[in-house]
């Protein structure tokens, strides 16, 4: 249940050419509702998009503040340009 590469790789082309710092994370456990895009009878591309996140899901959740000024700007980017 991974975004086709070629996709990625146009996102990974926009954040670089607008100076917007990302990483990239493969996960090996847990999901995102990317799954059940992907199982759509209809074609098209997706990504999630998230932050980094130490405890997710519990009253101890901690992200960092730069992580959520990239993540606005990656947003606000992508919707402007896909």
């Amino acid at each position: 249940m991974i975004p086709r590469k070629q996709f990625i790789n146009k996102i990974i082309e926009i954040t670089k050419n607008q100076n917007i710092k990302y990483q990239l994370e493969v996960e090996d456990s847990g999901s995102s509702d990317g799954g059940y895009l992907h199982k759509s009878p209809y074609p098209f591309d997706w990504c999630f998009i998230g932050i980094a996140c130490e405890n997710i899901h519990s009253p101890h959740e901690k992200v960092h503040k730069n992580d959520i000024i990239e993540m606005d700007k990656i947003y606000k980017i992508l919707m402007e340009t896909l």
